[in-house]
């Protein structure tokens, strides 16, 4: 089973190797085909992190960090996911702060 096709650890992986390609329009139409599945797999944890990240990747930010708040609500204690999601919170508030300083002039 750990060959399979259909399995948690394949479907990771190729959505990984498709992104470390720059091949993102392809990793996030195949991620989205796993998400319409009848079965379990669009709620395993790691492929919600991974869809996530494909989400943000492609510029869904809102979208992507909900995946992500998903997956921990599965597995609170996946590191990947928690990684993540705090690189995505400090860089919504690093845009914040940069345009409140474009803002005021201070460049």
């Amino acid at each position: 089973m750990e060959d399979c096709t259909q399995s948690v650890r394949h479907i990771c992986l190729k959505i990984e190797c498709l992104m470390r390609d720059y091949r993102f329009d392809e990793a996030n139409h195949f991620s989205a085909t796993v998400m319409k599945k009848p079965n379990d797999i669009p709620n395993h944890p790691r492929i919600l992190c991974w869809r996530g990240k494909v989400l943000i990747y492609i510029g869904a930010d809102v979208i992507g960090k909900k995946h992500l708040t998903q997956a921990l609500n599965f597995d609170p204690d996946l590191k990947e996911c928690q990684k993540l999601l705090k690189l995505v919170k400090k860089g919504n508030t690093m845009k914040e702060e940069a345009a409140a300083v474009f803002k005021e002039g201070k460049y």
